[in-house]
């Protein structure tokens, strides 16, 4: 039995080849519609156009089976009412590594996130009191990821920092009580009301965030204000069904976008972190194609999870080389590392620092001849290079806090997350003298 993989391949090869025999002026779009159909816009003269038609039709017929669909469109230009669509689809097409003059295009029935994603942050560095948006993610569940991120924002606050904390992790939220408020706090509306509200509301209305957030009490050092994921009950997974990651609205940002923007305007912290949903879900493909600054990557020694990362490495990394654009900034973090003694513990480190060096050498680091932008096969010896992890040893009291002061003093604001907060400011200044 043929599959959908193999078809498409197979299609792409034929087409390749049989782009090489025709004129320079011919170019072949091959769509993958939203059932995995194939289908195809052909630019060539009118005077071809019938021959090759059933050119493709036989060659794609053999090679793609019952995944070819039969359509053949004519290429169009100038005021042809297909032009405008045709050219954009070109665009934004994958370009083919064998042939200049064929593209691939794939359409989706869902994870618009992943394919309409913003992939620039929404402000540089350059400035030095800019913001910096650090976005924590692990491909598995159960890393740690939302401690990380909680123990990043007490030592920031703890070195006088003004920090904000974004839980994008609508579908299962829980820094948004971990950094409670007095009391246990936490506020009425949050990340999940301002996306479906503002969208509403359009650019130009009024959005107030301080009905989206509440406040960590840090007993008079540095700030740190929590916008939850929202209020758990009657109402919101529908709220969630309303929840656009695609396309952002005609004449403004995209609502996630807004409210980055809006935090930025209102509190002016020194770092927006931001936790996001594990996994491949919408919201997690919308926050790792590049909107963020820093990417902490949290990860085991699990085969299944590194699956996951060099998926995202190469989305951050591999993939924007190829387009000529420097790498999102990752930092990796060694998580659950058993501590029961010390020489399981350095052979944890080892193992998982080999499996990373493979992985950001494949996924990330570009070609040495690179210039200074870019992270290149030359970095991998360094110390700060980022696929050498910071290291988070499994501690028991983490599993069965009931407070987050219980444990902040005596673990989260120690040892190896203090390395990890450091790590974070160093690349700030890094990005900030290349003037990223």
């Amino acid at each position: 039995m043929q599959h959908v993989d193999d078809a498409h391949e197979q299609a792409e090869r034929r087409l390749a080849a049989w782009l090489a025999s025709k004129p320079g002026r011919w170019r072949v779009l091959l769509v993958k519609d939203v059932l995995a159909q194939l289908r195809v816009v052909l630019w060539c003269p009118k005077n071809s156009w019938e021959s090759a038609r059933r050119e493709i039709d036989e060659q794609l017929n053999e090679a793609a089976s019952v995944y070819w669909s039969k359509s053949v469109l004519r290429g169009e230009t100038g005021r042809h009412p297909d032009a405008a669509w045709q050219d954009q689809a070109w665009k934004t097409a994958r370009r083919d590594e064998t042939a200049d003059r064929l593209r691939m295009l794939d359409r989706h029935l869902s994870k618009a996130g992943w394919f309409d994603a913003p992939t620039e942050p929404p402000w540089s560095l350059r400035a030095k009191n800019t913001p910096a948006i650090a976005l924590f993610y692990s491909f598995k569940g159960g890393a740690g990821r939302s401690t990380a991120l909680a123990a990043t924002a007490l030592q920031l606050a703890a070195a006088g920092e003004r920090v904000a904390v974004l839980d994008a992790d609508l579908d299962a939220p829980g820094v948004g009580t971990l950094l409670a408020g007095r009391d246990g706090e936490v506020a009425s509306c949050g990340v999940t009301d301002y996306l479906v509200e503002r969208r509403i509301l359009g650019p130009e209305g009024r959005v107030d965030t301080e009905d989206y957030h509440h406040r960590y009490p840090t007993d008079g050092q540095g700030d740190i204000f929590v916008y939850p994921a929202g209020r758990f009950g009657r109402g919101y997974v529908e709220k969630l069904a309303r929840i656009d990651y695609g396309a952002p609205p005609e004449g403004g940002p995209h609502p996630f976008v807004a409210l980055l923007e809006q935090v930025r305007k209102d509190l002016a912290p020194g770092w927006i972190l931001v936790d996001a949903r594990a996994g491949l879900g919408d919201a997690s493909g919308f926050l790792t194609g590049g909107l963020c600054h820093f990417h902490v990557l949290l990860g085991t020694l699990a085969e299944a999870g590194w699956q996951g990362l060099e998926l995202i490495l190469e989305r951050l990394g591999g993939d924007r080389v190829q387009r000529g654009e420097a790498q999102s900034e990752c930092l990796l973090v060694a998580s659950m590392v058993p501590r029961s003694d010390q020489a399981l513990f350095r052979r944890c480190e080892e193992r998982f620092t080999d499996r990373a060096r493979d992985a950001f050498s494949r996924c990330y680091y570009a070609e040495p001849a690179a210039s200074d932008e870019y992270w290149t096969l030359d970095d991998v010896e360094s110390e700060d290079a980022p696929h050498i992890p910071v290291v988070l040893p499994y501690d028991e009291r983490l599993a069965t806090f009931r407070h987050l002061r219980e444990v902040a003093e005596p673990i989260l604001l120690q040892g190896p997350y203090r390395k990890l907060t450091e790590r974070l400011q160093t690349g700030l200044k890094r990005a900030r003298a290349r003037g990223r």
